[in-house]
């Protein structure tokens, strides 16, 4: 039954995907840059903080939903997503939930998931209509203060820092007039470092935040003996809070709501189960907001889960017999995730990474210790600027050792190797997996057999994946030809 409404919903997902991007390409916003692009007047809600900008004709860039768009004269309502790129005191303007009017050039984009541009050629173009609701402006100045305090780091403190912590890395804070930008040269190379090594993803805030978190709450539940629908409440405020606090992303969204299902189900007193929440968070943010179907993110977050999940396990189980059991878990996790993001990574850059397994051990065991010292000094800017400091500091001495890992392995000419590009590479690296695994299976099998002994007769069951559906087949029709009163055999 479950199944069959998860595949009710997925065609639903399909189905609303289609509609939201025929709806979408027939937005006057779209209709409007596909046709005649050019200067625009437009009222929007600004839905992240800003950034600096991916172009050279702009100093930031933010995130927003439009609400109006037209000449001045004519005025026409939109609900498109637009990427809105800004330079000098405008930068200032653009508050994270603010509702903003904006005069600038509207375009299709050139790159990225938004597929609207707005470029303001001059400042004094934008103009805060509505400020952020009050927590939301709360928000926007603990981050502001937090990411104040690691500019008083050394260099690589403030590029990782803020970037372990809120997924936001230090050059892309839009600095503040008086403040001394991070050195461009260095953060773009220690940048490419962490690509190359395979350790990027330590930069943005993902499931592994959440568990962290998760975990802490779950153990001061225990430590406090609360009752559990107590710990399953302060479980989501927690992840609730989490999400308000860093850098909004679509890896955060799926994180949030399998936070959230694992709460609920422990609310119910059922043990969570991470695929079926990873199936309803799918469906579920697919269903609510169709265009994270292209989202590279979103994609990346969802595999690697979903990797771990499948193979993680199994994977430890047998490292085990090679190696320490903190090692072989470490290691599983990160063969696992990648089994699946692998493909997934070759459409965004052409490239194998071959040292993350190495790099992604090497920095596993300061990886959770420095990203709870950062989220405690993003709580504590609150109310203390020195101890915010003194825990941002403490943060970056484990960051240290992830910027020596990503300077020497990433510099190797080993680190990488160039792959076929677009959906023929991802094709490749799915086709090279599924050999890899075969010939694994294959010689396993072969080990089992010669492992008989020879006065034993018989062949030995191994369990193909078609058995359980074949037994499936043969006991529904049992089942439901004695009156609905049967039962499954095996089960």
């Amino acid at each position: 039954m479950t199944g069959m409404m998860l595949a009710c919903l997925a065609l639903l997902g399909a189905t609303s995907t289609w509609c939201s991007a025929y709806i979408a390409w027939r937005d006057p916003a779209m209709a409007q840059a596909r046709t005649s692009p050019g200067q625009r007047i437009a009222f929007m809600r600004v839905n992240t903080p800003a950034r600096t900008a991916d172009i050279r004709q702009a100093d930031c860039q933010a995130d927003a939903t439009l609400s109006m768009i037209g000449d001045g004269r004519v005025m026409q309502s939109s609900s498109h997503a637009v990427r809105v790129f800004a330079s000098g005191e405008d930068c200032r303007r653009i508050a994270h939930g603010a509702t903003m009017q904006v005069l600038g050039r509207l375009e299709p984009s050139r790159f990225g998931k938004v597929s609207l541009w707005m470029i303001c050629r001059s400042e004094e173009s934008v103009t805060m209509i509505r400020a952020p609701n009050p927590v939301q402006s709360a928000v926007n100045i603990l981050q502001e203060r937090f990411l104040a305090v690691t500019d008083s780091l050394s260099d690589q403190g403030r590029v990782l820092v803020p970037g372990l912590t809120i997924g936001l890395l230090g050059q892309e804070h839009v600095v503040a007039s008086g403040h001394e930008a991070v050195d461009a040269t260095y953060a773009g190379l220690l940048e490419d470092r962490f690509a190359r090594s395979g350790i990027m993803h330590l930069m943005a805030v993902s499931g592994g935040h959440f568990v962290l978190v998760g975990t802490l709450v779950r153990r001061l539940a225990a430590y406090a003996h609360a009752p559990r629908w107590v710990a399953a409440v302060m479980a989501s405020g927690a992840f609730l809070l989490l999400s308000a606090l860093v850098y909004p992303s679509d890896s955060v969204v799926r994180a949030l709501i399998m936070g959230l299902l694992g709460a609920a189900a422990s609310l119910a007193g059922r043990r969570s189960q991470a695929l079926n929440a990873l199936c309803w968070t799918v469906v579920s943010v697919l269903i609510a907001s169709p265009a994270m179907a292209y989202s590279y993110g979103f994609a990346l977050s969802c595999a690697a889960v979903l990797g771990i999940v499948l193979f993680a396990q199994s994977m430890a189980r047998r490292l085990r017999t090679l190696l320490p059991g903190g090692m072989a878990d470490a290691m599983a996790v990160t063969i696992a995730a990648q089994l699946l993001t692998l493909p997934i990574q070759v459409m965004m850059e052409p490239q194998l990474p071959l040292l993350s397994v190495p790099a992604n051990l090497i920095v596993s065991p300061v990886v959770g210790g420095a990203t709870m010292l950062g989220l405690a000094a993003l709580v504590a800017a609150a109310y203390s600027a020195k101890l915010s400091f003194a825990l941002a500091w403490a943060a970056s001495v484990p960051t240290a050792i992830m910027e020596r890992c990503a300077q020497w392995l990433g510099s190797s000419s080993w680190a990488v190797m160039p792959w076929a590009e677009g959906w023929r590479g991802a094709l490749l690296v799915a086709a090279c997996e599924a050999l890899i695994a075969l010939a694994m299976v294959v010689a396993r099998r072969r080990r089992q057999r010669r492992g008989m002994s020879v006065g034993e007769t018989g062949t030995p069951y191994h369990r193909r994946w078609l058995d359980p559906i074949a037994l499936w087949v043969r006991q529904v029709p049992e089942a439901f030809g004695s009156g609905g009163h049967g039962t499954f055999r095996g089960s």
